[in-house]
């Protein structure tokens, strides 16, 4: 469709997983995986996002995996 917004590959270009917005090449980015947690949601959660847009599922991400190591 002319202006199908959802995620993903907009017109050949990586959107962000957060705010949606396309990322521009000189951009930086993080890519985040929620793997290994048994969780679908977090599987969604998967993906390329803006470096500042990623910083609170970092914090999420590295207290998910701090808690793994104690089989929480």
């Amino acid at each position: 469709m002319f202006l199908d917004l959802k995620s993903g590959d907009h017109w050949g270009d990586p959107v962000c997983k957060s705010c949606k917005l396309v990322i521009a090449p000189a951009e930086p980015t993080e890519v985040l995986k929620f793997d290994g947690h048994n969780d679908q949601q977090l599987d969604e959660m998967t993906g390329l996002y803006h470096a500042h847009c990623a910083k609170p599922y970092l914090s999420i991400l590295r207290a998910l995996n701090a808690l793994g190591r104690f089989g929480l």
